[in-house]
């Protein structure tokens, strides 16, 4: 009976004093030196034929000894992992057209941050216009470890897309003829919408009555332009009103599978709620219209200002996708049913314009073109 007593004590002993060494350990992990990049995005704009920017990493805590570091340009499989976690489509820049001041830095001891190195970006001419790259450089050490997670910094490389022609929408109209069985379970509308003026009900685009977006439905004393509408199903009262004389990106979106609904503006959401709907015919009752209603009998609603970058798809676009997307988009893109870039480059004659993404003929009054002296820019 004694020795099993003095086992059990020997054996809670043991636990004991594993788990203080398993402290002791944690503890001596969190206090020990890692090297991390505290920025781990980058966002960079291009212009002319080279680019230059610093690049830096630190330290968690303070170190006795200098520590030194070392850096390199990831390869492809990093952006890949980036574009399937956020549902983005960048692709890799050229890592030829990337070069690094130093492949190595140093933390100096008592100190947190290494020393500067840069990275020079060449033949940036030949970046094409309105795509978006990644250049991933990696930081680390054989002194000590990186932190997880911030061991990578990502430079996003795009050049601005410059729209300086646009559609005047003054009761103009485009007609849309969806091919027959077409229907809608999950889908988007976006498009850049520019108000000279407000009427009761100022068309964006959809089907009337169904599923159409415009700015504002007069009564009931609100002002056009305190709601975001979705006839048919949602009036959205926004916290910051529609102006006139400045350019947004207005997107509607709705993901059938879990039924959230949600408009976005100038990239971030404004509105969400949940609709219980399988989605819709855009052929439906008057068809699809974008700009106005031609010949509905309870007024043509038209929207009076400017419009470009007009997009439906028949999936929800992400947060993300919006708002790296907003100037410009491929025609060719996965779920992309209907796209009128209104730049004066689509196809247009004799009353017929074609969509770029399927070469859809919509009927059309639209005719007039401006060419704007400063390019569209989305605050």
């Amino acid at each position: 009976m004694i020795m099993k007593h003095i086992f059990k004590y020997l054996m809670l002993g043991a636990v004991a004093l594993l788990t203080h060494a398993c402290n002791n350990e944690s503890e001596s992990d969190l206090l020990e030196p890692k090297v991390y990049f505290e920025n781990k995005t980058q966002m960079l704009s291009i212009e002319g034929e080279t680019m230059t920017v610093e690049l830096s990493s630190r330290l968690t805590t303070l170190s006795d000894s200098p520590v030194e570091v070392t850096y390199a340009i990831a390869d492809k499989s990093v952006v890949d992992e980036y574009n399937a976690k956020y549902g983005t489509s960048y692709e890799m820049f050229d890592a030829s057209h990337a070069s690094l001041s130093s492949t190595s830095s140093t933390i100096a001891s008592g100190d947190i941050y290494s020393e500067i190195i840069s990275v020079e970006l060449s033949n940036l001419s030949t970046v094409e216009e309105g795509k978006s790259f990644i250049l991933p450089v990696k930081v680390q050490s054989n002194s000590v470890p990186t932190l997880p997670g911030t061991d990578m910094v990502f430079f996003f490389i795009s050049k601005p897309v410059k729209i300086t022609t646009v559609a005047k929408f003054n009761s103009n109209y485009i007609k849309v003829p969806f091919p027959a069985g077409t229907y809608f379970n999950s889908f988007t509308y976006e498009a850049l919408v520019y108000i000279s003026r407000f009427g009761s009900n100022n068309t964006i685009m959809g089907t009337e009555g169904i599923m159409i977006l415009r700015i504002g439905d007069a009564g009931g004393g609100v002002t056009p332009e305190d709601i975001i509408e979705v006839a048919g199903q949602q009036t959205y009262k926004v916290s910051d009103p529609v102006q006139t004389g400045k350019w947004y990106h207005i997107a509607l979106t709705y993901d059938q599978p879990s039924g959230k609904s949600a408009i976005y503006v100038n990239g971030s959401k404004w509105a969400e709620t949940g609709w219980a709907i399988p989605g819709f015919d855009p052929n439906a009752d008057v068809g699809f219209n974008i700009g106005k209603i031609p010949g509905f009998q309870w007024g043509e609603r038209p929207l009076y200002g400017y419009m470009s970058e007009v997009r439906v798809w028949s999936v929800a676009r992400t947060e993300t996708q919006l708002k790296q997307n907003m100037l410009t988009v491929d025609p060719k893109s996965p779920g992309l049913e209907l796209y009128f870039k209104l730049n004066g480059t689509d196809e247009q004659a004799g009353g017929y314009i074609k969509d770029c993404a399927k070469g859809l003929e919509c009927t059309t009054n639209l005719s007039i073109f401006e060419e704007l002296e400063t390019p569209v820019k989305v605050e």
